[in-house]
């Protein structure tokens, strides 16, 4: 006797078409994930073209200044300053020099120090007497004169 051999056409199909299918879709999740990376890796890249752009005009920047500073102490030019703005500069004189001691306070017996203490002494005073008013103007007349640009 014979017997019924069908041949399951559909489950074998199926079976390597899922296969396939799966295999296919795999590629492409794999493909969308590589150009998402790409992207984001070039977007990385040209963010760091640009900084490394300013970096170096930064720099070369920083350069001139530091030319352009050193140039300007220079003792030549110096004096040409000086004698553009009409200063005078020479060295302290005695009682014009504080020393300081390693404490960080400044060296007891000086002349500087003795005369800077009696003008702190002095200028406390003056700050705590009051300054007189005049009685013949009054604050309303002294404000618009000095709103006005018009002075005593």
């Amino acid at each position: 006797m014979r017997r019924n051999r069908r041949v399951k056409k559909n489950s074998r199909f199926a079976t390597s078409s899922m296969g396939i299918a799966s295999l296919i879709v795999s590629a492409f999740i794999m493909m969308m994930i590589f150009f998402a990376m790409n992207s984001r890796c070039s977007a990385i890249k040209r963010e760091m073209g640009q900084r490394e752009k300013a970096l170096h005009r930064l720099e070369s920047e920083l350069t001139r200044e530091k030319t352009r500073w050193e140039e300007m102490k220079v003792p030549e030019r110096l004096k040409v300053a000086l004698t553009r703005f009409g200063l005078e500069m020479d060295l302290p004189r005695e009682d014009q020099i504080v020393r300081i001691g390693r404490n960080g306070m400044p060296v007891p017996g000086q002349m500087a120090l003795s005369r800077t203490r009696g003008a702190s002494a002095t200028m406390a005073q003056a700050q705590t007497r009051r300054p007189r008013v005049s009685p013949s103007v009054s604050p309303s007349a002294s404000r618009r004169r000095a709103r006005n640009g018009v002075r005593k």
